[in-house]
Parts: structure tokens; C-alpha cells; sequence
């Protein structure tokens, strides 16, 4: 197990699930109903289970395979945006239900914490862009009537967003007690993908414990990626999908800001993965085990330390669309690729003490080159969330497997944008 993974049971023999008793145990018996499952392995912890028998995951650049013109931050992540924090809780349990059937969940969540003061009392500007609108974000309505960001952002599987929106709610409660007596009352923002080929999602295990904790986790500095947190069990391009993110830092002269995005990526077929350019997809479109296309979706979480107004984050998350398209997805009628912009450069107080707000902008007409960042950053946290994913067995036996990275490098060898040629 990996360090940072807790709660993992005996190997050996069988434990009854915490939630088989605290409703109605009686002398070590469970009230429940009897096709309740029995937990025959849990892992509730950081991150994913490393297999020995597959090759170490690298992030993009460390296979020497760099998108667009601009540098990354230090980290190369959403968190080079001064006090954003990530932090995820991945959920990975075997069940066995009374007549032997096994159950596999491979679910879990990633908490965004979008700077580092109090959200629910210091708002932030914040846009919202709809790509195509098959999937859910809440609280998306109030940040459009009003422009600001009011809470933490969450990333999960699709029938766990009630869970997670009610835990969320408690964690608002418990940070601010008497916030729900005011005007303005945040509305928690938790987004979906449907992880149902890896997981059996009708076992709906969430826990307000789990999104708390994920929250309690949340660091800045490095983040973990692939099939972590909301992304366990998320697939895409055919392959393993999940966590990823990057950042691009613009030169001194033009602002010197940074754009960061982290990605849930759930999203395309395979023969439409394209790096760099480079048609990959159909250079491994009969590589090992491929996840069905399907209804698939992606949620792409955007942050800058520019100062920008909601209309101009709108016009950022438009941008985030454009490096989403660049890796080859096209937007499926079933799709559901939302999209959430937010700027630290402005902290707006809750309330209405004042009757003025003195607020700074970037001025719109030299605005581009924070559009081009968001375009490279959205395509190399997309290809992140491959790179840094490993093999995954879930559902029924359904395995995504990982990118194979020695494959991919080959391939852009081939296309010459390596150095070196591949004798592919």
C-alpha cells in the first residue's frame, strides 16, 4: 500500500462495513437488509495503488514533451496560483454482498481550495462556461447572478455529488456557524463525471468523513495525479484518465502572471488522443485493453493571479475549451465539459458593510496572452492526467489501462517532435 494510504483492512478474511452498524447493530448482528455488502478490502486514503509490474509514470515534460511557448510555474500545477490548495480522498474498496457477488468501487474526491484565507467570507471573481451541459456543477447559478466564487470546488463521481454537496454544506457550517442567518449565503460547487465503468456506483460509500478530509489534505506545492481523488475512476482517450494539471507563466512585460488548470478527465475515444499535434490515438488504437468512448465528460478547473473581472474569466474559460479541443475531443452530445475560471487578484468581502468595492482589472485589450497560457496549460494537464495514470481493474473486471509512455515517446520520435527517430 502507498505511503499515505490509511484505513486498508486485513487481507485475509472478511469486515463487516462501518455503515452495516451504525444503524441498527445489535450484538455484532447488522439490521440491515441482507444484501448489504460485506467490505472485503478498503483503502480510503491519498492516493493510488502503484502496481510493481507496470512502468513508472512521468508527467508530460519529463518524457521531453513540451507544449506551446510559455514556461511552467514551479510546480506546474493549479497551485503555482498563490494559496490554491488540492487535496483528494481516494476511495478503493472490494465488496462481497451476501451471495457472493464482488463489487469494486473506485471513486473518491478532490477538494479546490481557491486561496488561502476564509472562501465563504473572502469571495472571488469567477466565470462559468458551458461547453456542453451533459453533466452537473452546483452553485453555478448564484456565481453567475452575483460573479464570485463563495466556496471551496469539488470533484467527484456523478451519484456521489448530493453526498458531497451535503458534506460540503457541514464543513460551511462548521467554519462559518451563523452564515446562514445572512444575505448572502454560498452555495457549495461540486462537479461530476460518471465513473461507472471502473465503479459500482449504485454503492453510493461517500462520506461526509472523506470530503472533510480531502479538504484537510489540501496542500499547495506538487499535486498528485492520474487516478487519484475525484478522478479514481475516471478513463479517457481509452485509456486511464483521472487528475492532472499545469500552469504557464507569463514574461514580466506582459503582466508576469501565472494561469494554472487542473482537470477531471473522463472524455473522448481513443483514435481521437492527439499530442502536440501528433494523431496518437490511432498510432495505439489497438494497444491493450480500451476503455469505451461512451457518454464521457471532462471538468476543467481554471485559476490566475491576474486580476480579472467575471465577464473576463468567462472569456478564459472559453479559452480553456480551446486546449481541451487541442488534444482531440470534440464535445459529445453526451458530454458533460463544464468549465470554472477564478481570479485571486481581487478578495471581496462578504456582506454589505460598505457601499463601495475598489476593485483592479487587467485592461481587456491586452488580455491575449493569459488566453494563450489557459489554451497550453488546459492541453498539458489533459495529457498529465494519461502520463501520470496507472492501470486500473474495476467494475465487472473492466480494466482501463494506462497510457503505455515508452509507446507514446516512440511516437512523437516518428513525428519527429523528439529528438531521435523511432524505428516505429
Amino acid at each position: 500500500m502507498a505511503a499515505g494510504q490509511k484505513g486498508a483492512s486485513p487481507s485475509c478474511g472478511r469486515v463487516f462495513s462501518r455503515r452495516q452498524f451504525v444503524l441498527g447493530g445489535l450484538g455484532g448482528v447488522s439490521l440491515l437488509p441482507w444484501w448489504r455488502m460485506l467490505e472485503a478490502e478498503t483503502i480510503r486514503g491519498v492516493g493510488a495503488i502503484p502496481s510493481s509490474a507496470e512502468e513508472p509514470r512521468r508527467r508530460l515534460r519529463e518524457l521531453g514533451i513540451v507544449i506551446g511557448d510559455y514556461p511552467p510555474g514551479e510546480y506546474n500545477a493549479i497551485t503555482d496560483i498563490e494559496g490554491v490548495r488540492v487535496g483528494h480522498t481516494t476511495i478503493i474498496r472490494n465488496l462481497v454482498d451476501a451471495s457472493g457477488k464482488e463489487k469494486r468501487i473506485r471513486t473518491g474526491v478532490t477538494a479546490i481550495l481557491p486561496h488561502g484565507g476564509n472562501i465563504y467570507r473572502e469571495h472571488l471573481f469567477a466565470g462559468f462556461f458551458n461547453q456542453n451541459g451533459w453533466g452537473e456543477m452546483t452553485g453555478i447559478v448564484p456565481l453567475l447572478e452575483e460573479g464570485r466564487l463563495k466556496t471551496p470546488i469539488f470533484l467527484t463521481g456523478t451519484y456521489n455529488v448530493g453526498l458531497v454537496y451535503d458534506a460540503a454544506v457541514s464543513h460551511l457550517l462548521n467554519e462559518c456557524p451563523g452564515i446562514l442567518e445572512e444575505r448572502s449565503i454560498p452555495s457549495p460547487v461540486v462537479a461530476e463525471c460518471f465513473d461507472g465503468y471502473l465503479s459500482d456506483y449504485q454503492e453510493r460509500i461517500v462520506t461526509e468523513a472523506d470530503v472533510l478530509a480531502a479538504i484537510a489534505r489540501a496542500r499547495g506545492g506538487a499535486v498528485e495525479e492520474g487516478g487519484v481523488g475525484g478522478g479514481t475512476g475516471m478513463t479517457a482517450f481509452g485509456f486511464k484518465g483521472g487528475i492532472g494539471t499545469s500552469s504557464r507563466r507569463l514574461p514580466r512585460e506582459r503582466g508576469g502572471y501565472t494561469v494554472g488548470v487542473l482537470v477531471m478527465s473522463n472524455t473522448a475515444a481513443r483514435e481521437q488522443l492527439r499530442v502536440d499535434g501528433v494523431p496518437v490515438g490511432r498510432e495505439l488504437r489497438e494497444e491493450g485493453n480500451q476503455a469505451p468512448a461512451g457518454a464521457k465528460s471532462i471538468i476543467l478547473i481554471a485559476a490566475t493571479d491576474a486580476p480579472l473581472f467575471s465577464f473576463q474569466l468567462k472569456k478564459i474559460a472559453k479559452r480553456v475549451v480551446m486546449g481541451l479541443a487541442q488534444t482531440g475531443a470534440t464535445s459529445n452530445t453526451s458530454s458533460g465539459d463544464l468549465v470554472l475560471a477564478f481570479s485571486t487578484g481581487n478578495r471581496l468581502p462578504a456582506g454589505a458593510d460598505s457601499p463601495r468595492r475598489q476593485v483592479t482589472a487587467v485592461n481587456d485589450e491586452l488580455i491575449t496572452p493569459l488566453y494563450h497560457a489557459a489554451v497550453e496549460a488546459t492541453q498539458e494537464a489533459i495529457l498529465n492526467s494519461l502520463t501520470m495514470a496507472r492501470t486500473m481493474e474495476g467494475r465487472e473486471g473492466n480494466i482501463a489501462a494506462a497510457i503505455p509512455l515508452d509507446r507514446l515517446v516512440r511516437i512523437m520520435k516518428k513525428y519527429y517532435r523528439l529528438e531521435g527517430k523511432s524505428n516505429d
